[in-house]
């Protein structure tokens, strides 16, 4: 039997490094980097390392290799063996390949407890293999904000003082309605009266003992003040659950099994107890080198729990036992790293996957991979793929097609743009525009009347005006010709310019004007209106 005793050596150093390690994780929670996280039982993620109630630490302690070293003059001893851990969400065949099996439940006990206990024993038939049961309990909570109470600052150390009290009536509401775990065949977990506070900010729920068959019914009814009818009342009740527990379970002889307390505890405990087991191992003649490791409290082995020497110590324990269960002769196992699991459930089932005897037949669709229908399939999905290939250049690639919906209205702006580039573009529009507002509103002036063309002057000159001008004219000076309105009409403007379809309009209009103005007698004419008739 192992007793937990800190070295005096390492105490102010394990002291220091807790200290340092609380301050940090308040200052973290007060600065808002981080959530306070309280949940139990996980080992790994966010949670499983900054939880106060994860599991993280004593996961990351048991992949390190042994303090020990060998002797010098022990050159031909084995190097310890890596170990590697890794989660486990179903019980399998391929499960039974691990070397220890860590089980943390978050609450006892899961809905297939029978089935899970009897796969575990069945794997530990095997031999050389460990199976680690964590006692579910409240977690360290309560334990933080006690030490966190009083190494806060000043202004902090009502809030923290707060929420311990709050911690406290949530535990006492616990400890009043808390049960004992007794699990058929290994353990059996006697529940304190009030949770126990040990050194080095541990805490205890529980207290380990072996498994006993509960007493008979007339012990039961003589240590009880029960009537008569109430337990005529119970009898049918227990007899059935009597019946079912002989059918399920085989009963184990007492002298096969043997129960080890490893660690224990100094305490002061109702009920006359002055110690505490707070590690026991199991082991029986029928599963060999392997073994059952109980630890009484899961508040023993939390992140805080593990900032401690006494938690680190119980570690190193199970580590070492797992080591020890895990040792054999052969060589090829003893160069592979050890493979541990950790198992976290609560009240639900845990999967379990059993292989039938026998061999195995494929159901449903299984079927097309089997003979001969596998190579049917194959032939089929050849045909298949030459008869994509022969129909591609026969429709070939899809083509998109674009709809056109006749009431969209920009179907007819698109269309009447199209005829107004085909009528002349802008300039068109602007002097139909024109002409609109000129001759049917009758407007003269406005941003949208454009000026009236000039009608294009006669080209030839009076004969009476040619005579009188002496000298032949400037060729460098233009030419003046007098239009119809009396002005003066460049004439190398005239003669440059050509007059456009409207103009030509107007042209035309004008020129029938001043005929019919001619022909009446009664209207005097100007000398250019004479000439433009002569011309």
């Amino acid at each position: 039997m192992r007793s937990t005793k800190i070295k005096s050596s390492s105490e102010f150093c394990g002291t220091k490094y807790a200290v340092v390690s609380i301050v940090s994780l308040m200052s973290l929670v007060v600065s808002g980097c981080m959530g306070f996280d309280t949940e139990y039982g996980a080992s790994t993620g966010a949670s499983g390392q900054q939880s106060v109630n994860g599991f993280g630490a004593f996961r990351a302690l048991l992949q390190q290799a042994p303090d020990e070293t060998p002797a010098p003059d022990a050159s031909e001893a084995a190097s310890p063996r890596e170990m590697k851990t890794r989660d486990l969400v179903r019980l399998s065949v391929r499960e039974e390949q691990n070397d220890a099996i860590v089980w943390v439940p978050n609450e006892w006990a899961p809905i297939n407890e029978t089935s899970v206990r009897k796969w575990m024993e069945r794997w530990l038939t095997q031999g050389n293999h460990t199976l680690v049961f964590i006692v579910p309990d409240g977690g360290s909570t309560e334990e933080y904000f006690h030490v966190a109470a009083e190494v806060a600052p000043p202004k902090q150390r009502l809030e923290y003082r707060r929420r311990l009290a709050r911690e406290i009536n949530e535990r006492l509401l616990t400890d009043a309605g808390r049960e004992s775990i007794r699990v058929k065949d290994w353990f059996a977990a006697d529940a304190l009266p009030y949770r126990v506070r040990l050194s080095d900010r541990r805490v205890c729920d529980f207290d380990l003992e072996p498994y006993v068959e509960p007493r008979s019914r007339n012990a039961a009814a003589s240590g009880n003040e029960l009537s008569e009818l109430d337990w005529d009342k119970g009898a049918d009740d227990d007899n059935d659950d009597e019946q079912s527990d002989a059918e399920d379970d085989t009963p184990v002889q007492p002298e096969t099994r043997r129960f080890d307390p490893l660690l224990q505890e100094t305490v002061s405990v109702p009920g006359g107890k002055s110690s505490l087991t707070t590690l026991l191992r199991i082991m029986d003649e029928r599963w060999g080198d392997s073994r059952i490791l109980v630890v009484a409290s899961g508040g023993l082995l939390t992140n805080f729990a593990m900032t401690s020497d006494a938690a680190q110590e119980m570690a190193k324990t199970i580590r070492d036992e797992i080591r020890f269960a895990a040792s054999t002769t052969d060589e090829e196992s003893s160069d592979s790293a050890l493979r541990v699991s950790f198992l976290a459930s609560d009240q639900f089932p845990i999967p379990i996957s059993t292989v039938k005897p026998g061999i195995p037949k494929s159901k449903g669709w299984e079927l097309m991979t089997e003979m001969p229908l596998s190579l049917i399939n194959m032939h089929v999905a050849f045909l298949g793929v030459v008869l994509c290939l022969m129909l591609l250049p026969v429709f070939g690639r899809p083509r998109r097609v674009r709809y056109n919906r006749v009431t969209h209205f920009g179907n007819h702006l698109s269309a009447m743009a199209t005829l107004m580039r085909r009528g002349g573009g802008k300039e068109y529009a602007q002097e139909r525009i024109s002409q609109y507002l000129r001759h049917v509103r009758g407007e003269t002036s406005g941003p949208w009347v454009l000026p009236e063309p000039v009608p294009p002057p006669s080209v030839a000159s009076p004969p009476n005006e040619g005579a009188a001008n002496s000298g032949p004219p400037d060729a460098e000076s233009p030419q003046t010709v007098p239009s119809a309105a009396g002005d003066a009409v460049d004439s190398d403007a005239v003669v440059a310019s050509e007059p456009s379809g409207a103009t030509k309009r107007d042209m035309a209009a004008t020129n029938s004007a001043a005929t019919e103005t001619a022909d009446d007698p009664g209207t005097p004419t100007t000398d250019a209106e004479s000439s433009v008739k002569e011309s």
